[in-house]
């Protein structure tokens, strides 16, 4: 069975494109995390599955190629939503499995909904894309205990769920640690008990932020672009960045840019052809 790997800032992907396969087969959490294993496997963030979408299930959106994505973690569940998975998935699709060069239009039908995208690759193992998000939904502030001290964070869905706490200021007692080190240390147990992406972020300046995650599913990541989105929803509603501009999201794999339009959240970032192969024939 072939497969090619992709990533966006890092964050990557084996992707298995079952459009047009004559196969009911699809990944199961037992293979996504066989596949997923960087010692037995391909590994990878993450496996990314394109099925057709028939066109009675396809929004409006003229001329747009159309697929199904389905997502699963390197420990076998399945998130809703998975930004850099979708630029992945978009920009194989617009490049005819990164055979061509392309510009399209691609609508993705996620687990939380479609996500357009718009791609331009003028390689064709690399490009831009943007990726309609949908609209961040905020609830009020909530307050946790980190190192015996009070911790504001706002609670974001991107139709995934993220938890995203703001660490400047002298008044916090790990206002000066590495954002890796903070996510090492107070993510895991934070995700377990929300069930959601932890995000740490401090201000670089105006509309740019610094931010570590720790992904549900997969733990510390290159890249999260969920939850760059959920950073920039959360700066936004804490008064820190400007809704009607550019926001940057710097991840250790490098920055997205958000922009929100008509009340929803739109990300811009690369994604690239990493390899291609072929797996043994699945059970």
């Amino acid at each position: 069975m072939r497969f090619a790997k992709l990533h966006g800032l890092g964050n990557d992907f084996v992707v298995i494109d079952l459009r047009g396969a004559l196969t009911r087969w699809q990944p199961d959490p037992a293979w996504a995390r066989q596949i997923c294993d960087r010692h037995r496997g391909v590994g990878a963030d993450g496996v990314l599955t394109l099925l057709d979408l028939p066109p009675a299930e396809r929004p409006a959106l003229p001329g747009a190629l159309a697929a199904r994505l389905i997502i699963h973690n390197p420990d076998g569940s399945r998130p809703e939503m998975c930004g850099n998975g979708a630029r992945c998935a978009a920009l194989w699709m617009a490049t005819r499995g990164c055979s061509e060069p392309g510009r399209a239009q691609v609508l993705l039908e996620t687990d939380a909904g479609p996500r357009p995208c718009a791609v331009e690759a003028s390689e064709i193992s690399r490009g831009a894309v943007e990726v309609g998000m949908g609209p961040p939904r905020l609830e009020p502030e909530r307050t946790f205990s980190l190192r015996g001290a009070s911790a504001l964070a706002t609670p974001v869905s991107m139709g995934n769920p993220h938890r995203v706490f703001f660490v400047d200021g002298a008044e916090t007692p790990w206002s000066h640690e590495s954002l890796a080190a903070l996510c090492a240390e107070a993510g895991p147990a934070l995700c377990a008990a929300e069930d959601a992406n932890i995000e740490f972020v401090r201000s670089l300046g105006p509309q740019r932020f610094a931010a570590a995650v720790w992904e549900r599913g997969a733990g510390a990541t290159q890249a999260c672009g969920t939850g760059a989105c959920a950073v920039a929803a959360a700066a936004v509603a804490r008064g820190l960045a400007r809704g009607d501009e550019p926001i940057v999201v710097e991840l250790p794999g490098g920055a997205l840019t958000l922009r929100m339009e008509a009340g929803e959240m739109k990300m811009r970032g690369p994604a690239e052809l990493v390899f291609r192969g072929e797996l043994a024939a699945p059970p």
